[in-house]
């Protein structure tokens, strides 16, 4: 993760199973998921040809997948035939979160992060393919409001909380999810070094990460870390929050079972 805020990434989505695959994929459900995250990842609406060209599919398959999504009102056509999220994202983003407990479990744990850690940017993401999903990006000059998914999908290579969620994938799954990376076998050996130090760093050592859960569920970060910033001790503070996001989040989930 950047030492500020992230910059967009504008890589399409890489089809890698998260867990173990089945013995048949269901080709469909797959390039629906993968239109709907292009299409709320883009920056305004989008065409088919367009959402294509991203994905590498037929322009065809693209226009029957984003027309069903459009149907369901997950997508939205716009006059000129182009697409934007539709109502029912908003219905499913809700519940979503709501179900996952994670982002509402954590947000008093990373306001206590920010003061403790004398004015750095905290984040809470999730890996998803090649990429970090951030649930929460902000800092002591940045409102609530504005550090709640704050920015697109950002290369999980390249980030400390992408690092020390793919440090706990096997190796065949890192690698597959990176075919393109030049530097795969070095990249292979900084991922032994964050499982045995526990913590992950950037490339500048201007953001460390801690996983959250075992298994993890997500990764807790600081970013804009100076050349002189005591990496232990902050790894010590986020271990800590990450200990009470996960407890919190166990607690709430057996809360709303029992409802």
């Amino acid at each position: 993760m950047p030492a500020n805020f992230d910059t967009p990434s504008s890589t399409a989505p890489v089809s890698v199973p998260h867990g173990k695959a089945p013995a048949q994929i269901n080709q469909s459900l797959q390039g629906g998921i993968d239109c709907l995250l292009q299409l709320v990842s883009a920056d305004g609406p989008v065409g088919c040809s367009e959402l294509a060209a991203q994905l590498g599919m037929d322009i065809t398959r693209v226009n029957r997948l984003l027309g069903t999504l459009s149907c369901l009102g997950i997508a939205e056509r716009t006059s000129d035939r182009r697409y934007i999220p539709g109502p029912g994202l908003h219905i499913l983003s809700a519940m979503s979160l709501r179900g996952s407990h994670l982002l509402t479990a954590a947000l008093p744990h990373l306001r206590r992060l920010v003061d403790e850690s004398g004015g750095l940017n905290v984040a809470l993401g999730v890996l998803w393919q090649r990429h970090v999903c951030y649930l929460f990006h902000g800092g002591p000059d940045r409102p609530l409001e504005a550090a709640i998914a704050p920015n697109r999908l950002f290369p999980a290579n390249q980030s400390s909380i992408g690092r020390v969620l793919l440090c706990r994938r096997p190796e065949p799954d890192v690698l597959a999810r990176f075919p393109d990376l030049l530097t795969r076998g070095q990249f292979m050996k900084s991922l032994a070094t964050v499982r045995k130090h526990g913590y992950a760093l950037t490339d500048d050592a201007q953001s460390i990460a801690v996983a959250v859960g075992a298994p993890a569920i997500a990764g807790l970060a600081f970013s804009r870390l100076t050349p002189s910033a005591d990496h232990q001790r902050l790894s010590d503070l986020l271990t800590v929050a990450a200990a009470d996001i996960a407890d919190a989040v166990r607690k709430s989930a057996i809360t709303t079972v029992n409802a």
